[in-house]
């Protein structure tokens, strides 16, 4: 920077002890130099701000200037404000500067851009905005800094400045925008995230002003309803409802309060006509002032889930429908107090109670002491072991037709906790079952007799050559008792040595059905003793329900010591 003329310090000393202001001729002639010259220092200090000027008709007076100081101005500013001269030497900053960068003031003055602890601002592209703003054109613009540990955003200007020798300088100012830039960033991506939320949300989002007419509506109605929000926007909700007078109703603003949130169902019209079922929710929208607007509706197209619970109730009305007329009797009786809640109509016809006397009584309530301990039999199981048990079989004393054996199955039945909420009893009357089996019995008594009362060796052999039956005359015979042979292998256990393998390959084939074997032959079996039995058999396949044989069925007569 030049030198500063040793005249203009003098010029504002006479200013000062003249402070009623002085012409351009009065200074000259204090002064001792032309006129000219000491207009042109005059027009130096106009510049740097140090003397004001004040016109009367031809004359130009002039005064010391009553501003404040620059450097003290600058301290006072919140912005980091930094003074370059020509050679871009720092020549002024302030407080602000110098706690952003955690130096002193004199560790910046008197040293260049890229020398001070300001080299940050030493970028080409910044350099060439200062050269322009020297040339008179002021820069604006945002810049962001990158510390280790945050990010800050600056408001940049560069100003064209002159310092009191007339030579050419730049202030460049820096108001920390950082919360603001934050909280834009943070607007804007709150209103992408709502836009991105009204526009893919499932529901439908609408607001309504006072008159319930369609101030906003989400594009999601295009897809529930068929209409563009365009063909919605201006008309009043009733115009969409079957049931128009529903609307006021519905969304008047006296009959909610702020804050508060209402729930209805109704149906809204598709552009096709048809009834759509929409489950909405409202709240109040007050305007600046804290008065009613309108409404902010959230809607949802629910007709999958009234479609889904027609279906439960016809299932669930189907699933009564066999519970109340299976021929077993069924009880539903809850854990905490033990009180019944449900009977069906088998319960009802045996037990001599209705549904309507017996739900939320305890056992003991509705039944005989006796028949209300044998249907709390297996409880305890249940809930210990959170799982089904059975009882084979319960006499149970019925009012209507006396005792009769039951089959009796407890099954709990949980609650969407996990804990058990219920315990399911069905008893099955088992008075037929029982008559079968001992119906079964007895002919399977009777055969046995049959059998034992032959004449013959009565064997029958399972398709893996194990004796599964030996009647006692062929018990007799071979020495054995028909425990001792059951389970057995044949071909070891009553087959000689030298036959053994032969036999037992033949019985295979013929077991498999891939071998021809007759039905009636001579072979010989071996006795406890190890004495060997000349035997003419009778050979019968027996097969199942599918056509695949099991066992063979083999009747034989000992005819030792007799002519084949």
């Amino acid at each position: 920077m030049s030198s500063f003329p040793v005249e203009l310090p003098k010029i504002l000393e006479i200013l000062k002890a003249n402070p009623r202001g002085m012409s351009v001729s009065d200074i000259a002639q204090e002064l001792g130099a032309n006129r000219n010259t000491v207009s042109r220092y005059l027009d130096m200090l106009l510049i740097s701000g140090e003397v004001e000027m004040r016109a009367y008709g031809k004359a130009k007076v002039f005064f010391l200037s009553q501003r404040v100081p620059i450097s003290a101005m600058l301290n006072f500013s919140s912005d980091m404000v930094i003074v370059l001269d020509q050679d871009l030497r720092v020549v002024q900053v302030n407080t602000p500067v110098c706690e952003f960068l955690g130096a002193t003031r004199d560790e910046i003055l008197t040293t260049t851009l890229r020398e001070s602890p300001l080299v940050m601002f030493d970028h080409p592209v910044i350099i060439e905005k200062i050269r322009d703003a020297m040339a008179g054109r002021e820069i604006a613009e945002n810049l962001r800094f990158l510390r280790v540990d945050e990010e800050l955003f600056f408001r940049f200007k560069i100003v064209s400045t002159v310092f009191n020798d007339g030579s050419p300088g730049v202030t460049l100012i820096l108001e920390d925008i950082t919360e603001q830039q934050t909280a834009e960033e943070a607007l804007r991506k709150s209103e992408s995230t709502y836009r991105t939320l009204v526009e893919e949300i499932n529901d439908i989002i609408w607001d309504i002003d006072e008159e319930s007419r369609f101030t906003f509506v989400s594009p999601r109605v295009r897809e529930v309803l068929g209409y563009s929000p365009e063909e919605m926007l201006g008309k009043p909700i009733r115009d969409f409802m079957d049931d128009a007078g529903e609307a006021p109703q519905l969304f008047s603003p006296g009959a909610q309060a702020p804050g508060e949130s209402s729930y209805a169902e109704y149906d809204i019209r598709h552009k096709d006509g048809r009834p759509v079922p929409m489950e909405t929710s409202w709240r109040l929208i007050l305007d600046e002032i804290g008065e009613p607007a309108g409404f902010r509706l959230v809607s949802r197209d629910i007709t999958e889930r009234k479609q889904a619970m027609g279906r439960v109730r016809q299932w669930k009305s189907f699933l009564h429908s066999i519970v109340q007329n299976i021929p077993a009797v069924v009880l539903v009786r809850e854990m905490g107090e033990g009180r019944y809640v449900f009977v069906n109509r088998m319960a009802e016809t045996l037990f001599g109670v209705t549904r309507q006397d017996a739900g939320g009584l305890r056992g003991d309530e509705i039944f005989s002491p006796a028949l209300a301990a044998v249907l709390a039999e297996g409880d305890d199981e249940v809930a210990n072991t959170a799982s089904a048990t059975d009882i084979a079989e319960k006499e149970l004393a019925l009012p209507a037709c006396g005792t009769k054996p039951f089959h009796l199955r407890k099954i709990p039945i949980f609650s969407q906790a996990g804990g058990i909420k219920y315990i399911l009893t069905i008893a099955e009357d088992i008075t037929g079952q029982k008559r079968v089996e001992e119906q079964i019995l007895a002919e399977r008594d009777r055969a046995e007799s049959y059998l034992d009362s032959a004449g013959v060796m009565i064997a029958v052999v399972d398709a893996g050559g194990r004796i599964s039956r030996m009647n006692r005359k062929g018990c007799a015979i071979l020495g054995y008792g028909e425990d001792e042979l059951l389970g057995q292998e044949w071909f070891s256990t009553l087959i000689p040595d030298r036959l053994r393998d032969e036999l037992r390959a033949n019985f295979r084939r013929f077991i498999s059905g891939d071998g021809q074997q007759s039905e009636d032959e001579v072979g010989t079996v071996i006795t406890r003793t190890g004495e060997e039995r000349t035997i003419r058999w009778h050979n019968t396949l027996l097969r199942d329900a599918d056509g695949r044989i099991v066992a063979m069925v083999s009747a034989g007569d000992d005819i030792t010591g007799h002519a084949a």
